[in-house]
């Protein structure tokens, strides 16, 4: 799973993006995008994010092997499991902003559209994301 539509600012970049998809797939392959949604009332979406424009700046916790949050290490001693000698967990991983584009309803459709080589399979809405199922045309 990788996330490269998102951190694309400008549409040319998100068309190039899926054409770059496109052309990793054997005619007949399939492509499955996941997209987050700028639409995420109540309605359509339990996910707690909410987004005051599309183009925005969005947390990124970077996370090291060998950090653990707070919590998990309660649990960890509270269950008596192994114990972690004080200088192998750092307080908390570093938080990077990361620029992220949110699709709006139809945006995701009105892309592929723009990549002769796929074929729309289906497009649909999953728990605060816009999605899409393509294929690969036959050359």
């Amino acid at each position: 799973r990788t996330a490269f539509a998102h951190p694309c600012e400008a549409e040319p970049r998100r068309v190039q993006a899926l054409r770059e998809a496109a052309r990793l797939l054997r005619p007949g392959g399939r492509l499955l995008v996941y997209c987050w949604s700028y639409e995420q009332d109540e309605e359509k979406s339990r996910s707690r994010h909410r987004f005051v424009a599309q183009d925005v700046l969005v947390p990124w916790n970077n996370k090291t092997p060998s950090v653990k949050k707070a919590s998990d290490m309660s649990k960890i001693a509270a269950s008596g499991g192994p114990q972690q000698e004080a200088g192998g967990w750092t307080e908390r991983p570093e938080v990077c902003q990361r620029y992220c584009h949110v699709y709006r309803e139809g945006e995701l459709d009105e892309l592929l559209a723009q990549v002769p080589e796929l074929a729309v399979d289906e497009v649909y809405f999953d728990t605060g994301n816009w999605c899409a199922i393509a294929h690969r045309r036959a050359d």
